[in-house]
């Protein structure tokens, strides 16, 4: 289905004005050939000359062609100057009304929103109002619930319509507005509905409508002046621009629619103000104070208020007006405890400034049933069936959405609280670590201490052995200047064998005991094990140390259990692979000591060797 653009959109246009003003006056006799004149003139001064035909018989036409552009130059020639000039703040305000549209909605984009004159069209006959409910029955629900979500919840103007009215203006509303929504697949049978309604309580409307070939302004007309409310004469032009698109009618957008959309747009601007007005409340708030000086509590009505100092005349309009109440179900008597606030009191005095007591207490008696009135409405309001479901379900999701909040609180909090748990675990994971690798740097670090003074050791020592070689080379070349001395020496030693004293007569040890002491200083260093130096220097030591293991200088790959149990490590610093010292090194016991020695030659390494015992 098509979509019909204004019960779906609104009312939307676009039109030049002041084309459509000249358009309506061309029509009116007395006011046509005067402005035409005017135009023609104007027209030839400026173009210089008209187009001219021949018809035939010696008579001359002028054609003038009075398109859309022609029409608006027309009214600026004829109406234009002379309203710029001033002329318009004379206008009566009738002529002000009439060339409204002018000044409003020329060349403009104008949209009418057309809900809430359907809503008073439907609600306020009492065909549609019946149709309104038949079809609204299944769905009644959702129509309040859309009203309710919508703009219209809010606005003064349900307040137009009487209580027992209401629920079928939320349900007209509601209906429309569903219609707006689509989306459900039921979209055309909802249309049609909502023209059943309308054509239920506007028949006569659709007869005349179908028989014309344009909806002009003159249908309009005919809908004023029958005595009918504002609201309804408005609602009633809005369905006959729906009938006639429904009936695919042209609606012509004439002088008479541009001001039926200026009446339509300014509705629709107070329709959601608050029907209150502001008010200056200076002068109430100085009469009630005067009031309040002369009479007790002039806010609340009371009996005795009209009984006090009342002439015979006054009495009897009370008698008839306390009947009159009466007639419809009302005791005076029910308002005595119904109090104006001062504020309500204030604006009472501000509206009317009624000074004199006498006719203050009419208007207090009027006030004080305004505001019972109102007190009705809000109970009515709240006791209505749809409203109350309303209010239960909205406490119903709303303890819902709070439990379903709690529940989430209570997820996230012990989501958080095994994060908690879990970062506790990791940080004393980590912590442990902590310890662990300061432990194991702690060891590394003495390990690194220790193997550093090893290597001070054995750089020192190493230097030591070359500055011995240096030392026994210097000697080797003294030795054949000290060879005489030698010989004595020599001599004088075996004098003291064959004696056994020296010269002192001290007791010396023969070489014979000093080698049985230096064998057996060699003998501790059996079982021990013996690393680097050449081949065959570690076989002249395998005769004598042949308790003890060997490892080559290359030898990385060794079993370290060869040296459990092993008192001494021989180094041999003349050929050694660092990596076989420094793995040695790691493996080493406490306890077990080391000896370095450098050379070839065994007899030196033994005295080496007996000298670090």
């Amino acid at each position: 289905m098509e979509r019909n653009r204004i019960i779906y959109d609104g009312l939307c246009c676009k039109v030049n004005v002041k084309a459509a003003f000249v358009d309506r006056c061309l029509h009116t006799p007395e006011i046509s050939s005067k402005m035409l004149t005017r135009a023609v003139a104007e027209t030839m001064r400026r173009d210089k000359l008209l187009p001219v035909e021949d018809t035939g018989r010696g008579v001359v036409a002028v054609r003038m062609e009075l398109d859309e552009e022609r029409r608006e130059q027309i009214y600026e020639d004829v109406f234009g100057k002379g309203l710029r000039e001033g002329a318009g703040e004379q206008l009566t305000e009738v002529n002000q009304r009439l060339l409204e549209p002018i000044e409003m909605m020329h060349l403009k984009e104008m949209r009418v929103d057309v809900i809430p004159f359907l809503m008073y069209a439907i609600v306020r006959n009492e065909r549609c109002r019946s149709m309104l409910e038949r079809i609204a029955e299944d769905c009644a629900d959702s129509c309040i619930d859309a009203f309710r979500r919508s703009e219209y919840n809010a606005a003064a103007y349900l307040r137009k319509f009487l209580l027992t009215e209401r629920r079928a203006a939320k349900l007209a509303a509601g209906l429309l507005l569903l219609l707006r929504a689509g989306g459900d697949g039921g979209n055309e049978e909802r249309y049609r509905g909502i023209m059943d309604i309308i054509y239920a309580g506007y028949r006569p409307l659709k007869n005349v409508i179908k028989k014309l070939d344009c909806l002009e302004g003159e249908q309009y007309r005919d809908s004023l002046g029958k005595g009918l409310a504002m609201e309804l004469e408005l609602s009633r032009m809005v369905v006959q621009m729906v009938i006639a698109e429904d009936l695919s009618v042209p609606i012509a957008e004439d002088y008479e629619f541009c001001q039926v959309v200026c009446m339509l747009k300014r509705y629709e601007d107070d329709r959601l103000r608050s029907p209150g007005q502001e008010t200056d409340m200076t002068e109430g708030k100085r009469i009630y104070r005067e009031l309040l000086r002369k009479h007790w509590n002039p806010g609340a009505y009371y009996v005795s208020a009209f009984l006090e100092d009342i002439n015979e005349e006054n009495n009897a309009l009370w008698r008839r007006l306390e009947s009159l109440l009466g007639q419809f179900g009302l005791e005076t008597a029910a308002l005595y405890g119904l109090c104006l606030e001062k504020w309500e009191a204030e604006v009472m005095c501000a509206v009317f400034e009624e000074k004199d007591w006498e006719r203050y207490k009419y208007l207090l008696l009027v006030t004080t049933l305004c505001k019972y009135i109102q007190q009705i409405e809000a109970m009515y309001e709240n006791d209505v069936p749809e409203e109350v479901r309303y209010r239960r379900e909205c406490e119903e999701n709303t303890l819902k959405s709070a439990e379903n909040e709690k529940r989430r609180l209570e997820q996230k909090i012990c989501g958080l609280e095994r994060q908690g748990k879990d970062r506790e675990c990791k940080l004393t994971e980590a912590q442990r670590q902590i310890e662990r690798l300061k432990r194991e740097a702690l060891k590394r670090e003495e390990k690194h201490e220790k193997d550093k003074a090893e290597l001070r050791e054995l750089q020192s020592y190493i230097l030591c052995g070359k500055e011995e070689r240096i030392e026994e080379e210097k000697r080797a070349e003294e030795e054949k200047q000290a060879e005489e001395e030698k010989q004595a020496e020599e001599e004088k030693q075996a004098e003291e064998r064959r004696t056994g004293r020296d010269c002192s007569g001290i007791w010396m040890k023969t070489e014979k005991d000093k080698k049985e002491d230096k064998e057996v200083r060699i003998g501790k260093l059996d079982k021990s094990i013996v690393i680097g130096g050449h081949r065959n220097w570690q076989r002249k030591m395998r005769r004598c140390l042949p308790n003890s293991q060997f490892l080559e200088s290359d030898h990385m790959h060794f079993d370290p259990a060869v040296l459990h149990n092993k008192k001494y490590i021989i180094v041999n610093t003349d050929i050694l692979k660092h990596g076989l010292y420094y793995k040695v090194m790691s493996e080493r016991k406490k306890g077990q000591k080391i000896l370095y020695v450098h050379g070839n030659n065994i007899d030196r390494t033994l005295r080496e060797l007996a000298d670090q015992l």
